[in-house]
């Protein structure tokens, strides 16, 4: 082998790994956090492209952005589309007629979505391929869906077929239906390590194996999911009375509970952040203890980290926080973000959204 192979060869494999955002939340875990992410630079920050997320009808509404090998995916008016992350220029777009978008989620090579019809009487489930926007499969869903994951080659969709509660696994491939469990309810639908928790009926919860909907564990509690951390080795739950507790994924044990209530978490293998009124919280995660909380100019939105910085929208059009995501020091931010719609940072480059228009930083 050649010098210059050789040379090449080292340089590929000492390139950082793809910085993408496949999913809401960035993975199957919901962590909202992106460890690869090592190229963002705040110094000479600013909005390079803007485009608009959602057309006239009432039904489209705007959803986050996907960042996955080299494309940006959003929802556009119409329909779906694919971006250039450098310029916001569509590489392609797909109609989708008379519906809204409740969900998206990118993993090998499609672009899988959960919609729902403008009359609100069915939902459906459909992958695109990432590479020209072209229906792969569809499959409708007989009733309102609420969320979705994809992890393992399975999309699982919290659905609601004639209108009874129910969780049911697709295959990724085809579309084809592996399981379904009816009288369970996949409240903060994640997958930590392949496993799911949903509630049950009689305010009870289990965890289930992604790819077969077996039970792993029970518990009399009454547990939703609100985050998980990068390993799955635990979910970050809440229940009744909203109390924050670490479980641990394989068997149900509690690691440690907290007083706090957190609708959503964001995790690293060292800590946790949770958005508490106007400020985000950091907790030690190996005990709950809070070490350090920033104030934000407006009530919380879900926070971010990405390399070493956390960023945290607050408000409708609010300045967005970033500060150092170990010692909370401040750094440089200020762009307007919205609460209900947290940042995706992939690529080197920050996208924020109002859920009318979609904006690209870097």
């Amino acid at each position: 082998m050649s010098s210059v192979l050789v040379a090449a060869v080292v340089a590929a494999l000492m390139l950082p790994p793809p910085s993408d955002w496949a999913q809401p939340g960035y993975g199957p875990g919901a962590t909202y956090y992106n460890p690869a992410e090592t190229t963002f630079n705040t110094a000479n920050i600013a909005k390079k492209w803007e485009v608009p997320t959602h057309g006239a009808p009432d039904c489209e509404v705007g959803r986050e952005p996907l960042i996955y090998s080299g494309s940006v995916y959003t929802s556009a008016p119409g329909g779906i589309a694919a971006l250039d992350p450098a310029t916001g220029n569509r590489r392609w777009f797909t109609r989708i007629v008379r519906r809204g978008i409740s969900r998206m989620a990118v993993a090998d090579g499609k672009l899988v979505t959960l919609t729902y019809t403008c009359d609100g009487q069915g939902s459906f489930l459909t992958a695109f391929s990432t590479a020209g926007g072209g229906r792969l499969w569809e499959v409708p869903i007989g009733g309102p869906a609420q969320d979705m994951v994809v992890d393992r080659g399975v999309v699982v969709v919290d659905t609601r077929p004639d209108f009874t509660l129910s969780t049911t696994g697709y295959r990724l491939g085809d579309g084809g239906r592996l399981w379904r469990l009816t009288g369970t309810r996949g409240d903060g639908l994640l997958s930590a390590n392949g496993r799911l928790l949903l509630r049950t009926e009689g305010n009870t919860a289990r965890a289930v194996d992604v790819t077969t909907g077996r039970t792993i564990w029970q518990t009399a509690q009454n547990w939703y999911a609100v985050g998980s951390d990068p390993a799955g080795s635990r979910f970050y739950v809440s229940g009744a009375g909203g109390a924050l507790t670490a479980v641990n994924a394989a068997n149900g044990s509690v690691i440690w509970r907290s007083a706090l209530p957190a609708p959503g978490v964001t995790a690293d293998n060292q800590r946790l952040y949770l958005p508490r009124y106007r400020s985000v919280l950091c907790l030690d995660a190996a005990t709950g203890r809070k070490l350090w909380s920033v104030h934000l100019p407006d009530s919380a939105g879900q926070p971010v980290r990405a390399g070493n910085l956390l960023f945290s929208p607050s408000g409708l059009g609010s300045p967005l926080s970033i500060v150092d995501a170990v010692t909370g020091k401040g750094v440089r931010g200020g762009m307007p973000a919205d609460q209900h719609y947290p940042p995706a940072v992939a690529g080197g480059r920050l996208f924020l959204t109002d859920g009318d228009r979609l904006r690209a930083y870097f």
